[in-house]
């Protein structure tokens, strides 16, 4: 198992209002996408997420990432979608950007619109803590990212963004917790399988705090 990565200690929660302001780059604003491709190869631009850049002397914080979500997710999946799963876990450093970027929506809302490429559409239930506002972002709490993956993402980049999830105390959802929250879904597919993944994985973080002295 992966060592967790260093978390910035506010990334759990909201982000102050008006944060700054950050020019994201896309394909005609006003470089084409060769351009934007050549200027990363020079080492000026760095790609963040799907066709967006930022110049590669801005740190990749929590307010960068969500100018950059505002620029590539459209209008209508921001009003009505919460960014989960891997991309909540990249969103909160503990994952890397996943391809597709997925896409939670509540079941009751309506999905018939096109999905733009680059993004997965998953339909769900939210409980009334599951989501975190930043600025105009909707994105799965940490809990509920954890969850989530655990119940969704069995890949080895899965079990590593559960691992720090877990492992970061900042986040607040340590083992125990999301052992506790998998339990209160109820019957639900995949279940007792992320329970034993819990288990497995949370086993190694309690290891990994021992070795640290946390």
């Amino acid at each position: 198992m992966t060592s967790p990565r260093p978390l910035a200690p506010d990334s759990a929660h909201p982000l102050p209002p008006g944060a700054g302001y950050l020019r994201v780059l896309r394909p005609g604003d006003p470089f084409s996408s060769g351009e934007l491709t050549a200027m990363v190869s020079d080492g000026i631009l760095r790609r963040v997420v799907l066709d967006a850049y930022v110049p590669v002397g801005v740190a990749l914080t929590r307010a960068t990432k969500v100018r950059v979500l505002r620029a590539v997710i459209p209008q209508h999946l921001q009003r009505r979608g919460v960014l989960g799963r891997l991309g909540a876990a990249w969103f909160y450093d503990c994952a890397d950007v996943p391809d597709p970027l997925p896409i939670l929506v509540a079941k009751d809302a309506r999905t018939t619109t096109t999905l733009p490429h680059g993004f997965s559409l998953h339909q769900t239930v939210f409980n009334a803590f599951d989501r975190v506002s930043h600025e105009a972002m909707s994105v799965t709490s940490p809990l509920r990212t954890a969850v989530d993956v655990a119940l969704h993402v069995e890949t080895p980049e899965g079990t590593r963004a559960l691992h720090w999830l877990m492992a970061s105390p900042h986040l607040h959802c340590p083992p125990e917790l999301v052992l506790a929250a998998l339990d209160a879904v109820g019957k639900k597919p995949g279940r007792r399988q992320a329970l034993a993944r819990v288990r497995k994985v949370g086993r190694a973080v309690e290891r990994g705090y021992e070795a640290t002295g946390r």
